[in-house]
């Protein structure tokens, strides 16, 4: 066995240091020692992370915490306008040279075809950066003029002048420009990986045009997914918008039925005859796991009128099942799949977002953000 020691570590060390890091590169003009990597994995998996990565000489390489998907921001500490927002896929990897404005991609197939679209996308990167530029001067003028002798708590609004150019209308048609690169790009390579990825970031107006352009190998690709995800997300969108001028106070609440933590199903019109509270939460809003305890003693307090039903949003089934477990919900849980689409039906502007129904099936009170004085406000409507 001591034979095997040495080959076995070298082995080890051998493998380690031909792994390729996800994303690396060499950038000069960097004004510290180091850049962070922000990262929010597609899957939800709770492995979203904010790693300090070091700068050697201008190097610097990451790695996920975990091999999933992800959206990826690579900022400067102290220079947060200058950001760059990037993308990881499992099984590739990324190389970035240049600065934190002016850069080139290149590394495996699916980042040189973003390298590409860099390219095409240059003056509008540039544009967008010139915009944010003006927007953080106009504002710290703004704050810097007002002097120190105003009690910010103690006015109506903010003391800002009107920007001097039209902030949002240059937003704005920054987004249509870039929408129309990515349709040039993906009808000049409807057969790549990255196509697809762009195809699940273009606007709503154009998604269906952008993956329709797409061959069928691309969209069974390695962002099959991501597209699936990204048609949900708008179907879900549309939903909220058609029913946002609908669900209001002194409406019907708009029925469903979806499983509950216990494994059989929760259908809101069996409530009748008792007060239900709907409570749209999920594990990755930290002001809804914040005040889970009120919602516990809402719960406790009026369990003999009404009927708490907590509604998870946006977490992987797993991960809902983690959290009710964590925070010792003990009453109704239900789980709302994106294709469920509940929270779009009632139109959901915020999270935790709260409906209280009346015995009847009509809301009586919608909430975005926790009532003031939750418990007395909730116990007002059952008297």
């Amino acid at each position: 066995m001591r034979k095997l020691a040495f080959p076995l570590l070298s082995l080890i060390l051998l493998l380690s240091c031909s792994q390729k890091a996800a994303i690396s590169g060499n950038f000069s003009g960097i004004t510290g020692d180091m850049l962070l990597f922000v990262y929010g994995s597609d899957a939800g998996s709770g492995t979203d992370a904010m790693d300090t990565v070091y700068v050697n000489n201008g190097k610097f390489s990451w790695n996920p915490p975990v091999n999933e998907s992800g959206a990826v921001l690579i900022v400067e500490p102290s220079r947060f306008i200058e950001r760059i927002n990037f993308y990881y896929v499992p099984g590739e990897f990324a190389t970035l040279t240049g600065t934190m404005t002016d850069y080139e991609v290149g590394g495996s197939q699916f980042y040189q075809d973003w390298g590409k679209f860099h390219k095409l996308t240059a003056d509008i990167d540039a544009r967008t950066l010139d915009l944010f530029r003006r927007l953080e001067e106009a504002t710290s003028e703004d704050v810097s003029d007002a002097g120190e002798d105003i009690d910010y708590a103690e006015t109506d609004e903010a003391p800002m002048k009107e920007l001097p150019f039209d902030f949002h209308g240059e937003e704005k048609k920054i987004g249509e420009d870039r929408d129309a690169k990515i349709i040039e790009f993906i009808k000049s390579n409807p057969d790549c990986d990255f196509s697809a990825y762009l195809a699940t970031e273009i606007g709503i107006k154009r998604f269906m045009e952008a993956e329709g352009l797409l061959s069928d190998n691309a969209k069974s690709g390695k962002m099959s997914k991501q597209l699936e995800n990204r048609r949900l997300s708008i179907s879900g969108e549309e939903a909220r918008l058609a029913a946002l001028g609908k669900i209001r106070e002194g409406v019907e609440a708009p029925d469903f039925t979806l499983k509950t933590s216990k494994g059989d199903t929760f259908t809101l019109s069996d409530c009748r005859g008792k007060w239900v509270l709907l409570d749209f939460w999920g594990v990755w809003c930290h002001w809804c796991c914040e005040g889970i305890p009120n919602v516990r003693k809402v719960s406790e307090t009026y369990k003999d009128k009404l009927r708490v039903v907590s509604v998870d949003c946006g977490d992987p089934e797993p991960k809902w099942l983690e959290g009710i477990k964590k925070f010792n919900m003990t009453w109704t849980q239900v789980y709302n799949s994106k294709a469920d689409k509940v929270d779009s039906k009632y139109a959901i502007e915020g999270y935790p977002g709260f409906y209280l129904i009346d015995p009847d099936g009509i809301i009586r009170m919608i909430s975005f953000g926790e009532p003031y004085n939750f418990v007395e406000t909730i116990g007002e409507y059952l008297k």
